[in-house]
């Protein structure tokens, strides 16, 4: 009864886990989350007000498929702030249903039928999927772990066909939480001047940055704005991942073709949803500051209790995000085996490698998205079943 295709498009690996450990906590057991990407911060005050105003106000319909011109202007003032990148609000950037639905509003505008895209492995799992589902082919392309997690030039000058039209870059990175070097980013970028590629950038993490690492759009690089699509997310950045608003910024005939996917798709985001998001982007950041400080002390934690845990450790200490892609050395254990033992044993959920592709076997991720007494406490337990297995 459903689309073949579908049978390419698997449940989110990380998803599965979460349904397992729902499963454990509703028979009684107390389970720590690690597998979610999802700050446990609440969205703070000033942007749940704008949004409640809005709506009191009577803004309750639909805006322009593009966005409410309020938070295009406040998305335009953002990156050229914050990113020094100047987009025209009218014809450059529109509103989207997060930053998920950025991907796939560009990628639908983008790929034709059999259109391939390089995908980082390991990887955002929704960039194999979404490329999929709008006909395209995901190539996977090598990151180099002990390298920030860039991507492998050489590997990728292989891998190009007649049918190659756009690269994926995501720093800060999901699931490494590697942050790439600008001059790993020009490289990039070169190797996307001299291919004739689309560069699509996943920028959903650029704020959250530790130990001095620098945030570097690849659309600021001379060349490079023409041909970069960026996809943007509110959700990490101010804990409005309930929210869903996210927003594209790229050249104005590629968010033409997007805003008439989603004129097919969604029709237009949540009215005053992005009231609240222009006084995300307008409003003082110092909200963000202190998020970015308390994930900073939680990853601090981790990676000290990692580097004493048996059987584990880190080849790129993460610089970004809010995750921890450790590997591990258990003779005999997938990476799926030893999440689920972690679960089984520890009540601990965390996400295999595999699921964000090849190149993520033998490795396990953690996300620190939650409090400090939850990372101390699942630490405690991932080493109690680490001392069994090792």
């Amino acid at each position: 009864m459903v689309a073949g295709r579908m049978e390419e498009i698997p449940v989110s690996g990380i998803r599965k886990v979460f349904f397992k450990a729902l499963k454990l906590e509703a028979e009684g057991t107390k389970v720590i989350h690690f597998e979610i990407g999802r700050p446990d911060f609440d969205t703070p005050r000033h942007i749940k007000e704008a949004a409640i105003e809005a709506m009191n106000r009577g803004m309750v319909h639909y805006t322009p498929n593009a966005g409410a011109p309020m938070l295009l202007d406040a998305m335009a003032e953002y990156l050229e702030k914050y990113k020094g990148l100047e987009y025209d609000p009218k014809t450059e950037l529109m509103a989207t249903g997060g930053g998920q639905e950025a991907m796939y509003l560009s990628l639908q505008a983008f790929l034709d039928p059999g259109d391939e895209v390089l995908v980082p492995d390991p990887g955002y799992s929704q960039f194999y999927s979404c490329i999929k589902l709008v006909g395209g082919k995901p190539v996977p392309l090598p990151l180099l772990d002990e390298e920030n997690f860039a991507p492998d030039l050489e590997a990728a000058r292989k891998l190009m066909t007649p049918r190659t039209r756009g690269i994926i870059v995501n720093s800060p990175q999901n699931p490494t939480g590697g942050v790439m070097s600008p001059e790993q980013i020009r490289e990039v970028c070169t190797f996307a001047i001299e291919h004739d590629l689309v560069l699509f950038s996943d920028e959903a993490y650029d704020r959250i940055l530790y130990d001095g690492a620098e945030f570097v759009s690849p659309a600021t690089l001379e060349g490079m704005k023409e041909r970069t699509v960026i996809w943007g997310s509110l959700s990490k950045t101010y804990a409005m991942t309930g929210w869903r608003i996210g927003y594209i910024a790229a050249p104005a005939d590629m968010v033409s073709a997007a805003v008439r996917v989603q004129q097919n798709v969604l029709l237009s985001v949540c009215s005053f949803a992005q009231a609240g998001a222009a006084a995300a982007l307008k409003g003082s950041q110092d909200c963000v500051d202190e998020m970015v400080e308390k994930f900073d002390e939680r990853r601090k934690f981790l990676l000290n209790a990692i580097s004493d845990c048996p059987g584990l450790g880190c080849p790129t200490i993460p610089r970004g995000a809010f995750y921890v892609f450790t590997r591990f050395r258990v003779p005999g254990m997938s990476a799926e085996d030893l999440s689920d033992r972690i679960l089984e044993k520890g009540r601990v959920a965390l996400v295999p490698g595999l699921p964000f592709g090849s190149r993520g076997e033998g490795y396990l991720r953690i996300s620190y998205a939650t409090s400090l007494e939850e990372c101390k406490e699942g630490m405690e337990r991932i080493v109690g079943v680490m001392k069994d297995v090792v």
